[in-house]
């Protein structure tokens, strides 16, 4: 996992990269071709420290909840609109902010100066995280800016929104854009990649992951096109992230290098000072019922009772005066909400369950059995919980039932870990069937529809008069068929 590796490299650009991001890249109007200010070594880390805010915290407090991974403790109230499927724009207004006032435009400056500077691989990182911002905007909110994007320096003050599908193959664009720019004998990145040290051997295999996971996001919405897509990289011999090759950002702690979610719900406002989050039932309860012990790496201990135990998703909005934070599983803190908890854009059992499905799907060679026997494993791995040969075996909880057990595995294996990115792949397939009705809760201002996107904030809808207008809560993005 390369964890101590990355935290300690860490340490020494938080605070200088959050600064020049700051002076350099927080205006999205202001050129970002301008070097007078930043490099691409400088602007590099705050890109990535911007991706880590987003996925880190800003998107994975609805993402988190919606999945049903965490729901509200009894004792706070400030994720009840969560939990009561009924958030608004203002509710991810930050990530929306971050990603592009901080994420890309880092990642946008980073290529075009690091082209200009021959320093082509920090572009290429920076094209290839492009991507992945792009992508977690597209599968959040659908429609984005992309042609006219990032143009604020060229007098585009409100840019132009395009269709989510529109968007995507601009992100394979991209993505081929960033596996070109890679050169080997080139200078490469070092300490300024908080993500991978400039190991940009592993920048391949992450591109070639993350164009994999673009590909079969679209499974349902252009089989033809993600078949195709699919075919041709195993064609092209693409390497992908496999057992413990993962991507993330590691945080030293401590004051202003803690972990996003850490800062946000423990330390930072609102923040009350404790873990306001509790694990939700339904990931929990399954993973005891399959005696599966990745439930110690995802959730820690309930305080009054020793052993894990989540509350029903939503009960807690009933504020009942007898149950108690304490009653309930938290988070886990080594792994999840403490201050050194890593956050992970990639994992090499997300990357082998693609794989895995896209066997099963005919669009890859070899045997989905075993494809997906090997990914469980390096879950297992991940996530510290031994050997899972007995739940593969035929009889086992897990044991394999075609797709529906690779959409299990992905959802159970993001718990806390990858909870924007389980979101997603939960909207797409639809598993494992999730308790939608708020028993116990209060009526739902939406008519209680099971949330599928996120909203633009006020802000953008003012703004920019290309906004498209908000809809409906339940209205999927391009790619969810639904169920």
């Amino acid at each position: 996992m390369n964890f101590n590796k990355n935290k300690y490299l860490l340490t020494a650009f938080f605070v200088v990269a959050t600064l020049m991001s700051c002076d350099d890249a927080l205006d999205i109007n202001e050129s970002p071709n301008n070097p007078g200010q930043s490099t691409p070594a400088l602007t590099l880390p705050a890109g990535q420290l911007f991706t880590g805010q987003t996925i880190g915290l800003d998107f994975a407090l609805v993402s988190g909840f919606i999945a049903q991974y965490w729901t509200q403790a009894p004792e706070a109230g400030q994720y009840e609109p969560y939990d009561r499927y009924n958030y608004n724009g203002s509710h991810t207004a930050s990530g929306w902010q971050n990603s592009w006032y901080g994420a890309l435009a880092d990642y946008k400056f980073v290529k075009d100066q690091g082209i200009e500077d021959g320093l082509v691989n920090h572009a290429a990182i920076a094209t290839l995280l492009m991507a992945y911002q792009y992508q977690v905007l597209v599968d959040l909110y659908d429609q984005v800016p992309f042609d006219e994007a990032l143009d604020g320096g060229n007098g585009v003050l409100q840019p132009a929104y395009q269709s989510g599908q529109d968007v995507y193959d601009r992100i394979i664009t991209l993505i081929d854009e960033g596996l070109e720019l890679i050169t080997p004998g080139a200078i490469v990145p070092g300490a300024e990649d908080l993500m991978l040290s400039g190991d940009m051997a592993m920048w391949m295999k992450f591109g070639n992951s993350l164009k994999l996971r673009v590909y079969m996001r679209q499974s349902d919405a252009r089989p033809s096109v993600a078949q195709a897509g699919i075919q041709a990289l195993e064609t092209s011999g693409a390497e992908f992230l496999g057992e413990g090759e993962n991507v993330f950002i590691s945080y030293p702690g401590g004051a202003g290098n803690n972990n996003p979610l850490h800062s946000g719900d423990v330390t930072g406002a609102p923040g009350l000072g404790d873990v306001n989050i509790n694990g939700s039932a339904s990931v929990i309860q399954r993973m005891l019922d399959a005696g599966d012990a990745r439930v110690n790496f995802y959730y820690d201990p309930a305080v009054n009772t020793g052993s894990q135990i989540g509350p029903i998703q939503g009960d807690a909005v009933e504020e009942d005066p007898g149950e108690k934070k304490n009653d309930y599983s938290t988070p886990s803190d080594a792994n999840v909400t403490g201050p050194s908890a890593p956050v992970y854009l990639f994992t090499g059992h997300e990357s082998l369950l693609l794989i895995a499905e896209a066997i099963e799907r005919g669009w890859m060679s070899g045997d989905a059995r075993t494809a997906y026997d090997r990914a469980v494993q390096a879950a297992f791995l991940f996530a510290n919980g031994g050997d899972a040969t007995a739940l593969l075996a035929d009889g086992g909880a897990y044991a394999y039932q075609g797709l529906e057990s690779i959409y299990l595995q992905k959802w159970l294996s993001m718990a806390g870990t990858q909870v924007v990115e389980g979101w997603a792949e939960w909207r797409r397939t639809d598993v494992p069937k999730l308790d939608q009705s708020l028993e116990g809760t209060a009526a739902s201002l939406n008519g209680s529809q099971f949330p599928r996107r996120a909203f633009y904030p006020v802000a953008e809808l003012n703004n920019n008069r290309n906004t498209p207008a908000n809809t409906n809560i339940g209205d999927p993005v391009w790619w969810d068929m639904g169920e």
